[in-house]
């Protein structure tokens, strides 16, 4: 079944596929490490299509698709950000409405505010304490989602489901080796370390 940016994802199902993607990917299997390989050159390939909030200035990219009101999303947030100096990371968080009902204004809100970091940032910051009680992301939901944004939106979409991704968050990045990689889910402290000592 085709989601646009209007018609929410189930969250057991975006839960469910990160699970199995995650499971896919640790199990080492060669053939399925050779089509996550591919899987993730294509992706990588088409992260300049997308439209994304920088976060950090370091020299290594790493790149995240995420929803608003995503709780892994949030939780990778939480291990990103104190790394970013340390590590000179730059994280580009890749906007997707597709969650629940007030993803897709809570992320036109993110792309249509004066400063779009800022904005991420208290949509983060304040994460479970919006302003109208609802759960999921701090940042109140645009009252209007200009044309333009919508469009950025469901770009950034196509590209999540032309790749065939599953779950939230997904992240993406070149290797030292120049070969790309992925991950679906919220790797631990030990896979998050082997992560940017590979990444190029």
């Amino acid at each position: 079944m085709r989601h646009d940016a209007s018609n929410p994802v189930p969250p057991r199902r975006l839960m469910l596929g990160a699970a199995a993607a995650g499971l896919l990917a640790a199990s080492g299997v060669p053939a399925a490490r050779a089509a996550q390989g591919a899987q993730a050159a294509a992706l990588l390939a088409a992260m300049d299509q997308a439209t994304s909030v920088q976060q950090g200035r370091g020299g290594h990219k790493l790149y995240v698709f995420f929803d608003p009101n995503c709780p892994y999303c949030h939780q990778l947030y939480l291990k990103l950000t104190p790394l970013l100096q340390r590590d000179q990371l730059q994280v580009h968080w890749v906007a997707l409405g597709m969650l629940t009902a007030s993803s897709l204004p809570k992320a036109a809100a993110i792309l249509q505010a004066p400063d779009r970091l800022k904005a991420f940032e208290t949509n983060e910051h304040d994460y479970d304490f919006a302003a109208n009680g609802q759960p999921g992301g701090g940042i109140e939901p645009a009252a209007n989602i200009e044309p333009r944004t919508r469009q950025l939106l469901q770009r950034n979409l196509d590209i999540y489901r032309e790749h065939k991704l599953f779950g939230v968050p997904v992240m993406v990045w070149k290797q030292r080796g120049g070969q790309a990689d992925m991950f679906t889910g919220v790797p631990s402290d030990g896979q998050l370390r082997e992560l940017l000592a590979r990444m190029a």
